[in-house]
C-alpha cells in the first residue's frame, strides 16, 4: 500500500499515515530524504515526544520519567532522527548540520552511550560544546530538582512531627501527646463508662 513511486505532493500525507501506524522512523525518512525538511523532521519529533509526555498517568510518573530520563535506555524519537543525519542509509550522505542542531536542542533527550556512538569521530569536538553543555545543564537540574524534593518532604515531616507532639496551636484543634489532661474522681471512660478511680489512663486522639 505504501511502496513503490509515490507523487510527491504525497509525502506529507505519507507520513501522516505511517505516524498513526506507530512507524516513527519511516515517517522521519520522508521528512528527511524526500522532502529534505528538517524543521518539519523535528517538529514531528516534537509533537511524538509532546504526544508521549502528555500520556504520564500521573504528575508523579512524569516528574519520575523527567528525572530518570538522562538514565533511560530506551530508544527516543529525536534518536532516531540523529541516525538518519549521522548514519543515513545509501546512497545518501550524512548531513552535519541538521545533525548538530538536534544535538544541540535535544542532546539531553537521548541516552548518552548510544547518541556518542553515532557521533563519528572525524566530528570536531568543538562541534559538539552546546551538545555537552546541554546534557551538564539538565543533569544539574535533575540533581537540584531531587534536591529540593527531599528537602520538601524532609521539611514536611518535621511540621507532621510537631503537629503530633506539640498540637497545631489551634483553639479545639489537636493538642499533640504533650498536652494536659486533667482527671477528677467523678470523671468516667467514654468507652466503656468506668470510673477510672487508679486505673492506667490513655487519651485517645480527637
Amino acid at each position: 500500500m505504501l511502496t513503490g513511486r509515490v507523487d510527491p505532493s504525497f509525502y506529507e500525507p505519507r507520513a501522516i499515515v505511517l505516524n498513526r501506524m506507530g512507524q516513527h522512523k519511516q515517517a522521519l525518512e520522508i521528512y528527511v530524504f524526500k522532502l529534505q525538511d528538517p524543521e518539519k523532521a523535528e517538529d514531528y519529533c516534537n509533537q511524538v515526544q509532546l504526544a508521549q509526555t502528555s500520556s504520564a498517568i500521573t504528575p508523579k510518573q512524569a516528574q519520575r520519567s523527567i528525572a530518570t530520563d538522562l538514565e533511560d535506555k530506551t530508544t527516543s524519537i529525536y534518536h532516531n532522527l540523529l541516525s538518519l543525519y549521522l548514519s543515513p542509509p545509501p546512497p545518501h550522505k550524512p548531513q552535519w548540520g541538521p545533525a548538530l542542531q538536534i544535538l544541540a536542542k535535544h542532546g539531553a533527550r537521548m541516552p548518552a552511550a548510544s547518541t556518542l556512538d553515532l557521533i563519528p569521530e572525524i566530528l570536531p569536538i568543538n562541534d559538539l560544546e552546546s551538545y555537552f553543555r546541554g546534557r551538564i545543564r539538565s543533569a544539574n537540574t535533575a540533581i537540584n530538582e531531587s534536591r529540593v524534593t527531599s528537602a520538601l518532604r524532609s521539611s514536611l515531616v518535621f511540621s507532621e512531627e510537631a503537629k503530633l507532639r506539640l498540637g497545631d496551636g489551634v483553639p479545639g484543634g489537636n493538642g499533640g501527646r504533650n498536652r494536659h489532661v486533667l482527671i477528677s474522681e467523678d470523671r468516667v471512660c467514654g468507652v466503656c463508662y468506668k470510673r477510672f478511680g487508679g486505673s492506667a489512663i490513655k487519651v485517645l486522639p480527637k
